[in-house]
């Protein structure tokens, strides 16, 4: 894996979960991890996004991780001007990562034109889909007419973009909340051995699953496993259990502690379907496998299967592929709530 330092997977998905800082220090501190994985040689550029509304395309909170080569200015303005529902609706609203070039032509072929014309070349994205279609994305820009990841990188690249759709939704929710201390309305507060403090709710029942992912995601962060990039990808997952997300919080005297967030992707409109079918059903509309699903909720792939055999079963279909092509899934794809915008 040529293109990605696995000594740095650790230090991003820190950055990631690093939701006591404002949003614009996050992102560039993302951007600077991404870097740092994926080496100096590239220009990192990241924005929100909100794409709930395909005719009403909107970016803000711009971060550079370098600053932009004046050489680029121009291209980045054209980038700007690509607004078109077709283009939106067949990239941020659909793909978690790709490369430019790959995927989003002929929409940015004005834009990469400009790019080469300045001794650059391809644009590769790893985006936070959500399906309520607010969201972040991260790019990385390179002077290679096209950037090609090999499948073992593409796999790595396809779990930090989850993690990041993670980070993103549990900053937003945290915005909307009342109080702005993480620990304040978290289900679970754990020391970072995994020893529970504080458990309520759905969390008492599942405080040991909570107690073994904290203290495993700890072992992660330690000197000696951080070498081993890809093995603490695999303990560290954007949700357990299908709810959580784990966050650190820093309390009186730098005191660290594990917060256990309820993180759920919203999928109310499926009155018929339990919460975590309604989890599988959702994810299984952005184009997931069971595989992918059961790593981004932090469940066994056993357990995603399961699950998508009783929601088929009420969509009252038999197999996989038929309950992605019923037409309720529709509303999967196009689910959004007004109170998940933000300006």
């Amino acid at each position: 894996m040529s293109r990605i330092d696995e000594a740095e997977l650790v230090g991003f998905l820190e950055a990631m979960y690093a939701v006591e800082l404002d949003d614009h220090a996050w992102l560039e501190q993302a951007l600077v991890s991404l870097s740092r994985l994926c080496g100096p040689e590239h220009r990192y550029l990241g924005f929100f996004y909100d794409a709930s509304d395909v005719h009403d395309f909107k970016i803000w909170n711009v971060a550079r991780a370098q600053g932009i080569a004046p050489e680029l200015e121009s291209s980045w303005g054209i980038f700007r001007s690509l607004t078109e529902p077709a283009f939106v609706r067949a990239t941020f609203r659909s793909l978690h990562l790709g490369s430019a070039r790959q995927t989003a032509l002929p929409h940015v072929e004005p834009m990469l034109r400009d790019r080469e014309r300045n001794g650059w070349g391809d644009l590769f994205f790893v985006n936070g889909l959500d399906p309520s279609g607010v969201g972040c994305i991260l790019t990385l820009g390179c002077r290679e007419p096209e950037f090609r990841a090999s499948p073992e990188e593409t796999a790595v690249f396809r779990r930090l973009s989850v993690h990041l759709g993670a980070a993103f939704r549990c900053r937003r929710r945290l915005a909307r909340s009342p109080s702005k201390r993480v620990t304040v309305g978290a289900e679970a507060v754990l020391d970072p051995s995994g020893r529970v403090l504080h458990a309520e709710g759905a969390a008492r029942v599942e405080h040991r699953e909570l107690a073994s992912r904290a203290a495993a995601i700890d072992s992660a962060r330690s000197r000696d496993k951080r070498a081993e990039g890809r093995g603490a990808l695999d303990s560290w997952r954007p949700l357990n259990s299908a709810r959580w997300t784990l966050v650190d919080s820093y309390e009186e005297g730098g005191r660290r502690y594990i917060v256990a967030r309820e993180n759920q992707v919203e999928a109310r409109r499926f009155g018929d379907l339990t919460d975590r079918e309604r989890q599988i059903v959702v994810h299984a509309s952005l184009g997931m496998t069971n595989k992918q699903i059961a790593y981004t909720l932090g469940i066994s792939d056993a357990t995603v299967r399961v699950l998508m055999a009783r929601a088929a079963k009420r969509f009252g279909v038999r197999t996989r592929k038929e309950l992605l092509a019923h037409p309720m899934m529709n509303e999967a794809r196009s689910a959004s709530t007004s109170s998940q915008r933000e300006s």
